[in-house]
């Protein structure tokens, strides 16, 4: 339409001045670059996998390196291409602008006012869909917010573990919100290792703010609460030299043991010894291994008598500044020194080992090693994820899937002398010092210096083992302790049978080979010639094992070879000392073979512990060529020549008739 006549009235274009735009469609820039990908869109398929990984508690940065590393893995040799795509590969200022789109519409505002309304809301709603007060949300006099949680997994762990009466943890950490709120974990300890028993979140670690939290849980708290000591709360609680907490505590349940941490009370005396403050230099070890008596001091006159040799030491007693410090810490001796706890069930426990592992359980399960974006966001996953995982860990002890959980070993107890006095009160011999322990499986305590606080030891296995008791040992696993668990998990049930042992009956015990010698022997003795002597007994115990053997090898043809080796190895020895040495070992080691699993490539062991070679020790040094070459253990496997130096060197200085041989054998580095 060129000829047709223009409408505009502009006098321009009456006079001829006239603008021809002709499009070509051609770029003017490069197209087959990096920087023309780079100014693309990011697509909707990107989007939605950030987000995924963003809900899954990926921050901007991890999550852009979780993208990079799914194109690195499907794209191969052409990530260089995808890499550059911004449609698929963003930059991380658009994840970080997603990141607090999305957050911001879930959590709310990240802070003021208007945060903490968002998170009243959604513990309303979190409250509402448990039933019951699970959390809430509360703000000091002095402007402090604290928010307190006790989970329905938490309550039930409350009400239905014995130990959350006797023995609670407790331990902080911050710096897991970009508030940087502190964040407080309960817990105690049981078959299962530690469980939660609350958790408080707070914006100050002050005193009155952390006596106003732990006050506000213990609102929460079910009926029943710390195993039925719910006005009294927990026997003992264990905690680090944190002063502020240790005085919340001590003021919300009085009546309460407030212990320190062992492993916490040795770390703050060497980190003291090793300021330079304090003008120690080097009587640090010597000084440190002084304090360590104290602590593990047996007695309390073991206790003081260390304490005096140690104030007396002149190593110690020329420091004025040890000296006073080191009164002022055995002052709170009743906080730490072992031997001033014996009356309470700590079942062994005297470190802070239960909560610091729940703690790294938060920082890597719960927020993957992350911040979490706001409290809001926090208390999320408190009340999802950590519970979540307690809920995996109790389903997996209920179904017998925790590896490593055993009684400690009672060989050495004579099982056959346990006298059983009535219902959960047993004597058993003890097998060091020839005397008797009182084991009391309500309690699961013994009266041994392992038992007596409650830990597990050879005394109560022995009698779990002999007669079978319902009560347990705090490290075994039973049908009732795995059901028990399994309805704190899950607050339902189970058919009965499901947690039973794969054997219908109970296991027999092997029969020794002496029992019908000792039955029959028994029964031929005469009770009126009054008790005999030890003696008497072991010359007609060794009679009957010599007459066993001789029957058997009558008997049993498989005898006569063991039989024969046990006589010539007797004739070998020539000392008494040898045939004592021999006679302690024996049976002591196991003839049991190792259990062996099939693979599709063969045969695999299953322990735990690598079996070193007979020629391990040799294949650890270093293989030297020349004149210093190894001449045990096996060759090494590198082909390196050696220097032709050191062939001139070796040549010279073998004799004529044997100088090729060496040359011939250089690229293995031996000499013949």
């Amino acid at each position: 339409m060129e000829d047709r006549r223009s409408r505009s009235s502009d006098r321009h274009m009456a006079e001829g001045y006239l603008l021809y735009v002709n499009l070509r469609n051609e770029h003017n820039h490069r197209l087959a670059c990096a920087d023309a990908l780079r100014k693309r869109d990011v697509s909707a398929v990107t989007i939605e996998r950030l987000t995924e990984l963003f809900e899954k508690g990926h921050s901007p940065s991890s999550a852009l390196d979780t993208i990079k590393y799914d194109l690195q893995e499907e794209e191969g040799e052409e990530y260089l291409y995808a890499a550059a795509d911004r449609a698929i590969s963003p930059d991380v200022q658009f994840c970080y602008r997603l990141y607090y789109k999305i957050f911001q519409k879930s959590y709310g505002a990240p802070s003021g006012e208007k945060m903490v309304i968002d998170l009243e809301d959604r513990l309303a709603r979190y409250n509402k869909e448990q039933g019951c007060v699970c959390a809430q949300i509360e703000q000091t006099i002095d402007g402090q917010q604290i928010v307190a949680i006790c989970t329905p997994v938490m309550q039930r762990v409350h009400t239905r573990v014995q130990q959350s009466g006797e023995m609670i943890f407790v331990d902080s950490s911050g710096n897991c919100d970009r508030q940087n709120h502190r964040l407080f974990l309960f817990l105690t300890h049981s078959a299962a290792g530690g469980l939660p028993l609350g958790v408080l979140i707070t914006t100050s670690e002050s005193a009155a703010t952390l006596t106003a939290g732990i006050s506000q849980l213990k609102r929460l708290l079910p009926p029943g609460a710390f195993f039925g000591r719910e006005d009294h709360g927990p026997q003992a609680a264990m905690t680090d030299d944190c002063s502020a907490l240790r005085q919340a505590l001590a003021t919300v349940y009085p009546g309460a043991s407030i212990l320190l941490c062992t492993f916490h009370l040795l770390q703050a005396m060497w980190r003291w010894l090793w300021n330079s403050h304090n003008g120690i230099k080097k009587e640090r070890p010597q000084l440190l291994n002084g304090f360590r008596g104290l602590v593990y001091a047996r007695t309390a006159e073991e206790l003081s008598a260390a304490y005096a040799t140690l104030s007396a030491d002149p190593l110690a007693s020329k420091h004025k500044n040890f000296m006073k410090h080191l009164l002022e810490v055995y002052g709170r001796r009743q906080e730490w020194a072992l031997c001033l706890r014996v009356h309470l069930l700590t079942r062994g426990n005297n470190t802070n080992n239960y909560v610091e592992s729940a703690m790294k359980i938060v920082k890597d399960k719960v927020l993957h090693r992350l911040k979490a974006y706001i409290l809001t966001q926090l208390v999320d996953f408190i009340a999802t994820r950590f519970e979540a995982y307690y809920i995996r860990r109790l389903t997996d002890f209920a179904n017998n899937r925790v590896k490593n959980l055993t009684a400690p070993k009672c060989d050495d107890v004579d099982c056959q002398k346990i006298v059983r006095d009535d219902e959960v009160n047993f004597t058993v011999p003890s097998a060091s010092t020839g005397g008797w322990y009182h084991v009391n499986t309500g309690l699961s305590c013994c009266t041994c210096p392992v038992g007596k606080t409650g830990a597990p030891c050879k005394h109560q296995s022995a009698v779990v083992q002999t007669f079978g008791v319902s009560e347990t040992l705090p490290l075994t696993s039973t049908p009732h302790l795995r059901k028990l668990f399994y309805e704190i998990a899950s607050g339902g049930t189970t058919p009965d049978d499901w947690f039973e042992s794969l054997i219908y009956e109970q296991p027999v015990e092997p029969k020794s080979v002496l029992d019908d010698h000792r039955s029959s022997e028994e029964e031929a003795v005469d009770t009126s010639a009054g008790p005999s002597t030890g003696t008497e007994s072991l010359e007609r115990e060794l009679d009957g094992i010599l007459g066993i053997l001789k029957r058997k090898l009558v008997e049993d043809t498989t005898f006569k070879a063991p039989l024969q080796s046990f006589v010539d190895n007797f004739e070998k020895m020539k000392t008494d000392s040898a045939v004592q040495s021999s006679l302690f070992s024996y049976g002591k080691t196991s003839c049991v073979p190792t259990r062996i699993r099939a693979t599709p490539r063969g045969f695999l062991q299953t322990t735990t512990k690598i079996g070193v070679q007979p020629t391990a020790v040799s294949r650890r040094k270093a293989a030297l060529g020349g004149r210093r070459a190894l001449g045990a253990g096996r060759p090494p496997k590198s082909s390196r020549k050696d220097h032709p130096y050191t062939k001139c060197r070796r040549a010279k200085a073998v004799p004529h008739s044997l100088s090729h041989c060496v040359q011939e054998n250089t690229s293995l580095g031996k000499t013949h």
